[in-house]
């Protein structure tokens, strides 16, 4: 039987915003919650042993005096996370990380997703991507914009299955979760990190619950060299997707009926696996896992083309493929 969830048009939606060392622009987070137009909110801060004085300032400020602050010893964003549903109230649960915003709208649109169709586990949208300073990146291109040019993808609004779940992640910004769900299969994985969200999305996938997708930009995604899923982490970040992937695959084998789609995702996360070695320094090795993305999908040769014998000599000095 499909699970039907009780409802509540308008039920109080929590906001978790881990942080670690983020004083610079936990304000603007802050204040792009406080400027939500869905009025049921509370908002927790969970602080990760942070030694620049964040927990200290919000709790200074008036402005911020209905936050909730919790400071844990350094233990990850993903235990962060899980701390901070724990202290939760509300029936949804939004995650937003301290260097990124909510669009005023983000929680009115997930709270009519989540009433139009109970089935929802979670709800995931589209982000702009900005700098240090703000600034809007990529001429306004969306993170899934941009994702669909690069992989040849029709990216729309709907539920995801889990094979869609697989071929491709939802940018993290945003992801907002019914409390039941976390009570069901559980919070966030910090082995896994930087890819607990994309576990968390697959796990939601294969379960009796869905993956709403919007596409409309609800968040603002900072891109930085401090981010633990950008590019100077990128080696990690692909084997923490790889894992991610066999996981997935073990405790969903009928996914391997599709090998195509199997390979092919494989051998993406191989061959960036790869080019992320080169560019760290590890010549001999990326060029070995190269080759064998191309041995799991002789597809991934093509995309070695693209990128061409002067680039791959670039990366491997340490220049970034344009």
């Amino acid at each position: 039987m499909e699970h039907k969830p009780a409802q509540n048009s308008s039920p109080l939606v929590s906001v978790i915003v881990p942080t670690f060392n983020r004083r610079a622009w936990i304000e603007v987070c802050l204040d792009s919650i406080l400027e939500q137009s869905y009025p049921k909110i509370e908002i927790i801060v969970v602080d990760d042993g942070s030694n620049d004085g964040t927990a200290e300032w919000i709790r200074s400020k008036r402005e911020y005096a209905g936050v909730t602050v919790h400071v844990q010893e350094n233990s990850g964003a993903s235990v962060a996370r899980n701390n901070g549903i724990k202290l939760a109230t509300g029936e949804l649960i939004v995650f937003i990380d301290s260097d990124d915003m909510l669009l005023p709208n983000h929680i009115e649109k997930a709270v009519g997703v989540f009433n139009e169709f109970p089935e929802t586990g979670l709800f995931c949208c589209d982000s702009r991507m900005i700098d240090t300073d703000g600034a809007v990146l990529f001429d306004g291109a969306t993170w899934h914009q941009n994702l669909s040019s690069i992989k040849k993808l029709r990216i729309e609004s709907g539920f995801r299955p889990l094979e869609d779940v697989f071929r491709f992640s939802n940018c993290f910004p945003g992801f907002t979760l019914r409390r039941e769900v976390f009570d069901e299969l559980g919070g966030f994985d910090q082995s896994i990190f930087p890819a607990d969200d994309y576990d968390l999305a697959l796990r939601v996938a294969g379960s009796r619950w869905k993956v709403f997708y919007l596409h409309e930009p609800l968040c603002l995604r900072r891109e930085h060299d401090g981010q633990c899923s950008g590019i100077q982490n990128s080696v990690k970040t692909c084997r923490k997707l790889t894992e991610a992937l066999n996981r997935v695959l073990a405790e969903n084998p009928e996914l391997l009926r599709d090998r195509a789609l199997v390979n092919s995702r494989l051998g993406e996360i191989e061959l960036e696996l790869g080019m992320s070695q080169i560019k760290e320094g590890g010549t001999a090795s990326g060029l070995k896992t190269m080759a064998k993305s191309m041995i799991r999908d002789p597809q991934q040769a093509g995309r070695i083309a693209g990128i061409g014998s002067r680039k791959l000599k670039n990366l491997a000095f340490g220049e970034k493929i344009k």
